[in-house]
């Protein structure tokens, strides 16, 4: 997935008053698995439902966090990828949650669940749609975008892992090194699937979600990369 041009999202970097944390847990398999709760602080289950799909919401002002806590509130499942920070301001350090990427909230529903919390529920009145532009419902418009379970599984997976050097592709001209996807078989981000690109010199697996957002981990080493199918 290419970036949306109005998704800000963080550098990667941190600077000398700053260091990041990436909070979360690597679920086990794409059947069944545990995320840590990034919010609360308890682990979740997230396993596939019929009927269910991950939909992509936009939360407009920095109300991401707020948007994840009150769709728990409700019953639902929701995922924001959050990272914490350590800050100093006017002389102090002070630990605080910042998303991922500006904006982006996924929500685990049926479709009839997910038209509720954005059109129906009043405290989440600043909620929408993502909408896929590359299909046409049977009224004319575009639906809203979904993410299968084993993308948002891999997804997960990544934005969960613990690494400076993980970062959401926004300016940089990503290459990519063929057409073959990889899984990524040793190391910190093993289990991984994506297509590997040349990025700052280094081979790099990119993780996209279509239509939102392309995510980079660090170097991966040729050894570490299995192919397989498409």
């Amino acid at each position: 997935m290419d970036v949306l041009k109005n998704t800000e999202v963080r550098d990667g970097k941190a600077d000398a008053k700053e260091t990041n944390e990436r909070i979360g847990s690597i679920p086990e398999s794409d059947e069944a698995f545990k995320v840590k709760d990034l919010l609360l602080g308890v682990s979740v289950e997230y396993a596939p439902k019929e009927g269910y799909k991950w939909y992509v919401l936009r939360a407009t002002y920095g109300r991401e966090i707020k948007a994840l806590e009150t769709i728990r509130s409700f019953g639902g499942v929701a995922y924001v990828p959050l990272y914490r920070t350590r800050e100093e301001k006017e002389g102090k350090i002070k630990k605080i949650l910042k998303p991922f990427v500006q904006q982006l909230v996924f929500l685990y529903s049926s479709k009839e669940e997910a038209y509720k919390f954005v059109k129906e529920v009043p405290e989440l009145n600043y909620l929408t749609f993502y909408y896929d532009h590359f299909k046409v419902s049977q009224t004319g418009n575009n639906p809203p975008l979904t993410v299968t379970f084993e993308r948002m599984s891999n997804f997960i997976r990544l934005t969960s892992i613990e690494d400076e050097h993980v970062e959401v592709l926004t300016n940089k001209h990503v290459v990519f090194k063929s057409d073959e996807m990889v899984r990524i078989t040793d190391g910190k981000f093993k289990g991984i699937v994506g297509k590997v690109a040349r990025i700052d010199r280094n081979n790099r697996v990119v993780v996209t979600i279509e239509g939102v957002c392309m995510i980079a981990t660090a170097f991966v080493p040729k050894y570490a990369l299995e192919k397989i199918p498409y």
